[in-house]
């Protein structure tokens, strides 16, 4: 049974994701195995094995198992996640997968959606700047001017004022 427990349960342990480089390839293999079984093979999903392996992982550890699952079973993790769960639980599978393969994608498109139309998601905005400026914000600036043909500084600097607008953009790495 799909429930708003299973979104809950991931996201609550994404407060303890880390970030860090490390990865062991002897555990990406056995856990894509684990994914593959705990979904495709049988009836129904074991939810509990993808949320202790999606919540406990880092973002490289995770990238590995992804490109594993990928190589063993000629599939896409995203693709499996749509075949095997659904509604919220799906939702927050498929967001940590599309963060994890691609970060300058995901960031993009949530600075984006917290600027666009009337009103900017302050706190949406200032989290992706603030959790990002050290890691790939160079990367999210570029996936963010190929995919909406503008600059993120022109966007933020439109969106934003005063000393708010000032961090943003330093955050950014702008002289706006």
């Amino acid at each position: 049974m799909q429930s708003g427990r299973h979104i809950k349960q991931t996201t609550s342990r994404l407060c303890f994701w880390s970030e860090g480089p490390e990865v062991d390839m002897n555990l990406a293999h056995p856990e894509a195995k684990e994914l593959y079984k705990a979904g495709e093979p049988r009836l129904g999903t074991d939810e509990s094995t993808f949320i202790r392996i999606f919540s406990t992982r880092s973002a490289t550890q995770l990238y590995a198992t992804f490109q594993a699952y990928k190589h063993l079973y000629k599939r896409d993790i995203d693709k499996a996640i749509k075949r095997e769960a659904s509604g919220d639980f799906e939702d927050a599978l498929r967001t940590i997968a599309k963060c994890v393969s691609h970060p300058d994608k995901y960031f993009a498109k949530a600075l984006y959606k917290s600027m666009k139309g009337v009103g900017t998601d302050d706190a949406t905005l200032t989290r992706v700047m603030v959790t990002r400026a050290e890691f790939d914000m160079q990367y999210i600036k570029a996936a963010f001017a190929s995919k909406y043909k503008k600059p993120l500084e022109s966007m933020v600097a439109s969106d934003t004022s005063g000393h708010y607008k000032d961090f943003l953009l330093t955050l950014i790495g702008s002289h706006y």
